[in-house]
């Protein structure tokens, strides 16, 4: 099935990656950095002839020019490719990126090639040293290099643009730095690599960013990427493993694995809520495939020609899906959070009995035989101004209170618990004007929202007595209007809760102790 359209003007300058490539016009104005002040249109237009027109080093029969090129380390060209970035070429067909910030975007011509200022040389060029303090790879940089065998990416660089290394059909190794975050459409596709090992810093996988990788083998994704992209990994041929979490990806894209023959099994993650048509069309050599049954519902084509498959249709995850809603559970109603992956998963309480005295909020939820924490207490408008609610114990998996949560509760005298607890939320628990006790058990509390305890007049001791971890930022405005006097915290905090429990800070002037 051919599924992607291409004009006639590309098809015809560039046959060879026609089938998976899009005409891109790349942005030629480069974003300055934060550190970076606007170029001029003069200015702009001077680098772009001077990138244009390389200045040649090398004038051969000119015996001062040899030897200056001897000095240069026999440059043959050179220019820039950046607001402040430079490149020079030598003998040995290693281009050099040096400077800092991010390198310029370019595009292809109405020949199929790039524009970038060495593309001249595209046949020379064997290896490409780029210096540690470039942020970003262009568009179209490299791409188009046959002969291009070894890169050198920076420890800073951030994003590789789209169509970078495309065509470099030696390149067979790869290792992208700890601190990107983008890999561009089409960035390595019709590329020798033989392996991809992404680091936890990536978040998107762009279309068609490994297609057409004829040698690629073995793919590593981590939770950290998202998205994965329309074609991402299309027609390779060879790919037999795709190591990827159970929970990460939220996204993947039209015919990402489209016509990948030699895979054999893969899991599609449960954090998945958009999954593009056709994804794995045609991988007849797929046996297993794992999917939650309420994403398969919605999906189209997805093991379209996946001949294979055992008993002909994929395998159905016995976990609760994310944001799928669990009731029955006594008082209590949650949401799934996070799928169950080796008891892991969680939930939060949506709703719980709007009429009750007492509210003990459970550590777990067991849910089709799998237990999950319960991690979060959201605000419910059924359960805010509980005229009965006297008591709350927070449970010891419990993470997060939501802004208002307890809001409004004229009866409610006690609050305790919360073994785990990192956030309160803003006037979680404002008028209520009987609660009297309030006892935190967490060390991990971080943050205590904006008038969280406002109109709250029998209130007068805060006790957090085990937190070590409050800041300044985490308790402004926190106490105010209440009527806090005392905060009881662990002893060797003592001398730092004064200082960030003052009345400019949290709204009213309270002693500290322990």
């Amino acid at each position: 099935m051919k599924h992607l359209k291409l004009t006639a003007a590309l098809l015809a300058a560039v046959m060879s990656i026609s089938m998976f490539m899009t005409p891109v016009v790349a942005d030629e104005t480069e974003v300055p950095s934060e550190t970076q002040t606007t170029e001029t249109a003069e200015e702009t237009e001077a680098e772009e002839s001077e990138e244009n027109e390389p200045e040649i080093v090398e004038k051969p029969g000119e015996p001062e020019a040899e030897a200056k090129n001897d000095a240069l380390d026999a440059v043959l060209a050179k220019g820039k490719c950046g607001k402040k970035v430079k490149w020079s070429l030598d003998k040995k067909g290693t281009l050099k990126i040096t400077g800092k910030g991010a390198m310029k975007n370019y595009a292809m011509n109405a020949s199929g090639k790039s524009t970038a200022p060495w593309a001249k040389y595209a046949l020379k060029i064997k290896k490409v040293v780029i210096s540690k303090k470039v942020t970003k790879v262009g568009d179209f940089t490299f791409c188009m290099c046959p002969n291009l065998k070894s890169i050198s990416l920076p420890k800073k660089l951030k994003s590789i643009g789209s169509y970078a290394f495309t065509m470099c059909s030696n390149l067979t190794k790869v290792s992208i730095p700890k601190k990107v975050k983008t890999i561009g459409e089409g960035a390595f596709g019709v590329t020798g690599i033989v392996s991809v090992v992404l680091p936890n810093s990536v978040q998107r996988i762009g279309d068609s960013a490994f297609r057409m990788c004829p040698n690629l083998k073995s793919v590593k994704i981590p939770a950290s990427v998202k998205t994965i992209g329309r074609n991402a990994f299309a027609d390779c041929t060879k790919l037999e493993t795709v190591s990827i979490p159970i929970a990460g990806a939220t996204t993947i894209g039209e015919f990402a694995f489209d016509g990948c023959t030699s895979l054999k099994s893969f899991k599609i993650p449960l954090t998945v809520t958009t999954l593009g048509s056709f994804a794995f069309n045609n991988c007849t050599n797929l046996e297993d495939a794992w999917i939650s049954s309420k994403l398969y519902a919605k999906s189209t084509g997805t093991f379209n020609g996946c001949s294979n498959l055992k008993a002909g249709k994929p395998e159905y995850y016995p976990y609760a899906d994310i944001n799928e809603t669990i009731e029955d559970q006594g008082p209590f109603h949650f949401k799934v959070t996070y799928p169950e992956i080796n008891g892991n998963g969680t939930v939060t309480v949506t709703e719980y009995d709007p009429t009750a005295e007492k509210v003990v909020f459970p550590n777990v939820v067991v849910y089709k035989g799998v237990s999950y924490k319960v991690t979060r207490i959201e605000r419910n408008a059924a359960v805010t101004e509980n005229k009965n609610l006297k008591t709350v114990v927070i449970g010891s998996n419990v993470t997060s209170i939501a802004d208002n949560a307890f809001s409004n509760c004229p009866e409610l005298v006690s609050v305790t618990g919360g073994a785990k607890l990192v956030t309160i939320g803003a006037r979680a628990f404002a008028n209520c004007p009987k609660l009297k006790v309030f006892s935190i058990s967490s060390k991990s509390l971080k943050k205590i929202g904006a008038y969280a305890f406002n109109a709250d007049k029998a209130l007068t001791t805060l006790q957090v007595k085990k937190t070590t971890k409050l800041t300044k930022s985490g308790v402004k405005k926190s106490l105010k209007g209440s009527s806090v006097k005392t905060v009881k915290v662990k002893k060797s905090k003592v001398k730092k809760y004064k200082k960030i429990f003052k009345k400019k800070n949290c709204g009213k002037k309270v002693k500290v102790k322990k």
